[in-house]
């Protein structure tokens, strides 16, 4: 019940919308680099970060996204689909194969025009530097990674064999390796004005050589002196097994290692603890989970228009018998329209 001393003398400025953050807010999560945000002479936006294991499950610390994005009577919606695990069941992927595949050309180019798919991965990631945005220092968010990035931290990551280089764990919580950012924006072009932001470049983008441990999120050490001693001390004799030349100098190298191991032990305790208490979880943020059954509706129906070959825009096709039945669908993902943006056209997936 409403209190009416309370109302006649309410402030509208009270309102818990105006003043309470919404509980999920993908603006608050995503960290981005975007060229437009720059407050360098250049234009090139300039930032240095840390991207880091997913603490909740380090094997699953570059998570997928596949998303569709869609229209009808209601306006624009997203979804992300199961395709992001290698699931081909996806029942909007399993309709467009339906009209892909149809032999009939109308239909193809119908489904060209229809569905509307990006694919990309994400990472978390502890922003270092950025004059752009100095609030941020310390913060952990997740962040699209650019495919210029992914293929240089997999060349250090998971070097070929041929290369004969060892993997160098650049995500490692004590000992991973900062990224410089330098990102560069796309030509100005009077006749095509939108390549600015769709041929957006991360190829400047590079590893720093130096090791670089996590901090606190306000940018504070989260290690102390000793410790960050014990670390370089770590560091040091993992470079002299490495260079070592004789027996004797690997022998002394691995003791020094070994002596080293329970303190260096306890350290990723600390980081991983203090990380699953400031972090998010990158697979529960990025990853696929199943649709709610509101949403499961509203997609059947599209489905069923397009498959009709009708615009889901204008008209909505009544319940079709169809092969693949509702599935629940997840309507409030905070970062499909992330996902989407042109201004990262190098992390889409390609058209079907």
């Amino acid at each position: 019940m409403v209190d009416i001393d309370e109302l006649m003398g309410f402030n509208p400025q009270d309102l818990s919308a105006f003043n309470e953050a919404p509980a999920t807010n993908y603006e608050q999560n995503v960290y981005k680099t975007n060229p437009k945000d720059s407050k360098s002479e250049s234009g090139n936006y300039f930032s240095k970060l840390r991207v880091i294991y997913n603490p909740f499950d380090v094997k699953q610390s570059i998570v997928p996204q596949a998303t569709y994005a869609m229209y009808d009577q209601e306006g624009f919606f997203m979804v992300k689909s199961k395709l992001a695990n290698g699931d081909k069941t996806c029942p909007i992927f399993t309709s467009w194969k339906k009209l892909w595949f149809s032999g009939d050309d109308t239909k193809k180019e119908w489904a060209r025009k229809m569905y509307e798919k990006t694919e990309s991965q994400w990472v978390l990631v502890q922003i270092l530097e950025d004059e752009n945005k100095p609030e941020l220092v310390g913060q952990i968010k997740v962040m699209k990674l650019p495919k210029a990035i992914f293929n240089k931290m997999t060349a250090k990551m998971n070097p070929s064999p041929e290369s004969k280089k060892a993997p160098v764990p650049v995500m490692d919580y004590l000992i991973g390796l900062p990224l410089v950012m330098e990102v560069v924006p796309g030509p100005d072009d009077p006749k095509a004005p939108e390549r600015k932001q769709r041929e957006i470049s991360y190829d400047l983008c590079e590893f720093d050589t130096e090791y670089t441990p996590i901090t606190k999120v306000d940018g504070a050490p989260l290690f102390t002196e000793a410790e960050l001693e014990t670390i370089d001390s770590y560091v040091t004799a993992k470079a002299e097994l490495a260079k070592a030349k004789t027996e004797a100098k690997k022998a002394a190298a691995q003791k020094s290692i070994e002596d080293l191991y329970g303190s260096i032990k306890d350290l990723y305790k600390k980081a991983i603890e203090y990380l699953k208490e400031n972090s998010l979880d990158l697979v529960e943020e990025c990853g696929y989970r199943e649709w709610d059954e509101a949403t499961a509706t509203r997609v059947q129906n599209w489905i069923n228009t397009v498959s009709q070959m009708q615009d889901p825009k204008v008209s909505t096709v009544g319940s079709v018998v169809t092969e693949t039945p509702a599935t629940k669908i997840d309507v409030t993902d905070p970062f499909a329209e992330v996902a989407a943006m042109p201004e990262e056209t190098d992390d889409n997936g390609l058209p079907f």
